[in-house]
């Protein structure tokens, strides 16, 4: 007789093609080899759809086997470590390590990304290629005036978000942080493939998420060709890193490059993160900063604050050998004075888990 099997409910992961979380959590799923569908959901641009019934405003949406939803993507990563312990993790053992993997991850998620984005409705031919292909993947065939119709009024909302975040000296700031984590990556490629060693860490797909999008995107695309051609072809190998089987490396091996990363996060992510928290603390709808020569204006957001709340829980929670062995790196890195200045918040923040 053949050898029976047992059938596994897979994950459901409800996404988009041009969201740089879905492809994120899209290829963290590959990679862990957790059963899975990719599926765009019809209806996420208007009303209706499983996406509305199922309550949730934002994508990568994630349905549990047991036919539960949740979302937001750092939280949903950590949950599926708990729920598949020891099945190829992108959470490196040391405690300490898994720290910094988690700093890079959210300057990735929360500033490149608005590098991302400005770069793709910065001028008339990002605009126009970037929400015509996105809309084709959400919305199938439909007629070319249907099509146009509905990217002109996307178009008109996204532009109008990009004026709210790209304020200031914003831009300048942000190319340059653009420029510079493709530097990174090139120097990086030259000892490893992924910042830790020949395995992908939380970091990664965070960077991941938001340079798989700037490879597409015809501004941001031409700069990574010119600049980072290794960087272009890692977008397209991490996509699908189901078949890699490496280790993470020592730290004499990971170190240059991770340090040069967590330069640009006491550059200009955390800088960022403690002004937005201040602001969000007292209740401002709007905050300034004035670092690295430049003036940033930024609109206030709560879920940044929460961030910075657990980046430091998670280093108040290290043990003590633990937090020596990366306290010289934060503190060359500029990183320490944030990380390690935390009181609890005077607004409440629950602990990390998906919504």
């Amino acid at each position: 007789m053949p050898p029976t099997t047992t059938p596994l409910t897979p994950y459901r992961l409800l996404g988009g093609p041009g969201s740089p979380y879905s492809l994120k959590m899209r290829a963290l799923l590959r990679y862990r080899r957790l059963p899975h569908l990719w599926i765009v959901p019809r209806g996420y641009i208007g009303k209706g759809g499983e996406l509305a019934a199922a309550g949730k405003g934002m994508i990568p949406v994630l349905q549990y086997p047991d036919g539960s939803y949740h979302a937001d993507s750092t939280p949903l990563a950590v949950d599926l470590e708990r729920r598949h312990p020891g099945q190829r993790s992108v959470l490196p053992a040391d405690p300490a390590v898994a720290l910094l993997s988690h700093l890079i991850e959210d300057m990735a998620d929360e500033l490149l990304v608005a590098a991302m984005f400005d770069l793709r409705w910065g001028s008339d031919i990002d605009r126009q290629f970037c929400a015509t292909r996105q809309l084709a993947g959400w919305l199938g065939p439909v007629p070319k005036s249907d099509m146009d119709a509905t990217v002109a009024r996307f178009t008109h909302r996204q532009t109008q978000q990009r004026t709210k975040m790209v304020m200031a000296d914003n831009h300048e700031g942000l190319m340059a942080l653009y420029q510079d984590v493709l530097a990174v990556m090139e120097d990086m490629l030259q000892r490893t493939s992924y910042l830790f060693g020949e395995r992908p860490a939380l970091a990664d797909f965070g960077l991941y998420g938001q340079l798989s999008q700037c490879a597409i995107d015809p501004s941001a695309s031409a700069i990574m060709r010119a600049r980072a051609p290794r960087t272009f072809q890692w977008t397209q190998s991490l996509d699908d890193a189901c078949g890699v089987d490496g280790e993470w490396a020592p730290r004499d091996i990971w170190e240059p490059s991770v340090r040069r990363m967590l330069e640009l996060v006491g550059r200009f992510h955390l800088p960022l993160l403690a002004a937005n928290h201040a602001a969000v603390e007292n209740a401002q709808a709007h905050f300034e900063a004035h670092f690295d020569g430049r003036h940033w204006r930024l609109p206030a957001q709560s879920y940044k604050h929460k961030c910075l709340v657990w980046l430091r829980r998670e280093w108040q929670a290290l043990p003590s050998d633990a937090q020596a062995s990366i306290r010289g790196l934060l503190a060359d890195t500029g990183c320490l004075d944030t990380l390690a200045a935390g009181t609890e918040p005077r607004l409440p923040v629950p602990a990390m888990a998906p919504l």
